[in-house]
């Protein structure tokens, strides 16, 4: 027959037993961050990773980027313009968000080991946005690389963000018989553009 043990006595033998790290501040090891690496061979290494993942990317000097954006591609939304985020607003009417083919976000960061850029809720006015266009494109300074996800982690503030994202590639899976598919479950094609400054 299996005992039960009350609530309180659980998490007295949580507390006994629970590992100790260096940090006693916190409880929790932390890590450095990773130095040594150079800026070219941050960009190298994120530009390299975001194509393993799938995504295309675009060098261009900031001011081509709004035409290289209309040269690319037709009916595109760019929501770092503030007219667009009001006509997409969290309360917009569905048919609209239906026949969204292109989008336009600015990134904050771009992480270097897997090519994943941080999206955060104040540049999208609508959640759903970035997964149910057809083609993503993310705009991100080519400063704003940082080596790894610990370094990443660093950079977010979760008191002044209420969503966040990482987008590191197009939607694909592997689940539908056995074979890669692209757009399962968001975008078709990501695009990003490291604008140079």
């Amino acid at each position: 027959m299996i005992q039960s043990s009350s609530k309180a006595e659980i998490l007295q033998s949580i507390r006994k037993h629970k590992a100790r790290f260096p940090d006693a501040a916190n409880g929790y090891p932390v890590q450095s961050p990773v130095s040594g690496f150079s800026t070219d061979e941050l960009i190298d290494t994120f530009k390299q990773n975001l194509k393993n993942a799938g995504a295309n990317v675009i060098e261009l000097e900031e001011n081509v980027v709004d035409e290289t954006i209309t040269s690319l591609w037709k009916d595109t939304l760019d929501f770092s313009k503030p007219e667009t985020c009001a006509e997409f607003a969290v309360s917009c009417a569905l048919d609209q968000l239906e026949k969204i083919e292109h989008l336009v976000f600015p990134g904050h960061f771009g992480v270097a080991e897997n090519g994943a850029i941080w999206l955060e809720d104040k540049d999208l006015p609508n959640r759903l946005l970035p997964f149910i266009t057809q083609q993503l494109i993310l705009r991100l300074d080519i400063r704003e690389i940082v080596p790894t996800m610990q370094d990443a982690y660093r950079r977010i503030n979760l008191m002044e963000t209420g969503f966040g994202v990482f987008i590191s590639g197009p939607s694909k899976t592997a689940d539908i018989e056995q074979s890669l598919v692209y757009g399962a479950h968001g975008a078709k094609e990501l695009t990003v553009l490291l604008v140079l400054r």
